[in-house]
């Protein structure tokens, strides 16, 4: 499957770019990220020309997709393209020469679907439809992680320890955790075990500084979508939430991340 994005350096823009890496990966397809700088938007901006402008904004660009592709999409095969016109114009253009089967766009090219030669699908801004439950004792840290990730469009509930984890999924019902592996008392992986009993469709993020390739194996065994090393960086985390949640939400074969 080819599938394009359309990338225009906005949050949502990178939302969608993680979207088409989820889904090259789980349909074993190609990706293709393509950033339109708006003709008519140009104008002298900081002694710079229009054309010296549009370079560097591509330059930038570049490099935030290539950061993004690091973090998610390891091994994957994509192509970064630069034009310049009328972004809803071009985007549809490049679809249809190159034969694209899928564009993910964000939701301000939304109506591109009326006209675009394949399927389109729109990535929301907003993630807060779904419930992410964040999982550690130290109660300052969570806290904090929780209000950087609300700031990201992702609701989050916090509890302090396992039992309560467990109290929370058997009542709400979270599409995603984000678990600490070492609590005291009931522990990362033993707060896994039983949520998989409860629910196997919970995705759970394992986050740990200090866990063992027997913690990996383990968690591995029992259904867990991902380690992240803590402290995590919040946009990677935030995007492996994201991406956890659609693993959960389009059920694709999922492989646990091998231990660099």
């Amino acid at each position: 499957m080819k599938i394009l994005v359309a990338y225009d350096g906005t949050l949502n823009a990178k939302d969608v770019l993680r979207y088409g890496v989820f889904k090259a990966k789980t349909l074993r397809g190609t990706l293709e990220v393509l950033h339109v700088v708006d003709s008519h938007a140009l104008s002298e901006y900081s002694g710079l020309s229009a054309n010296e402008r549009s370079q560097k904004e591509a330059e930038h660009y570049l490099d935030e997709v290539r950061k993004i592709i690091d973090e998610a999409g390891k091994g994957l095969k994509v192509s970064f393209i630069t034009s310049e016109g009328d972004p809803y114009e071009e985007i549809i253009s490049y679809a249809k020469d190159n034969k694209m089967d899928l564009i993910l766009v964000p939701q301000r090219y939304a109506s591109i679907a009326k006209k675009a030669p394949c399927s389109v699908s729109v990535v929301p801004r907003d993630f807060s439809t779904f419930k992410v439950l964040l999982v550690d004792d130290e109660e300052a840290f969570v806290k904090a992680l929780a209000m950087r990730l609300n700031l990201r469009n992702l609701h989050t509930e916090v509890v302090l320890d396992g039992d309560q984890a467990i109290a929370f999924v058997k009542k709400f019902g979270p599409d995603v955790i984000v678990l600490d592996l070492r609590m005291p008392g009931m522990d990362g992986i033993e707060v896994l075990r039983e949520t998989k009993k409860m629910n196997p469709d919970v995705q759970v993020i394992i986050l740990s500084g200090r866990e063992t390739p027997k913690d990996r194996e383990e968690a591995k065994k029992l259904g867990a979508f991902d380690f992240v090393t803590k402290p995590a960086e919040i946009d990677m985390l935030a995007g492996r939430v994201k991406e956890a949640y659609w693993t959960k939400v389009e059920k694709p074969p999922h492989a646990f991340p091998e231990e660099a």
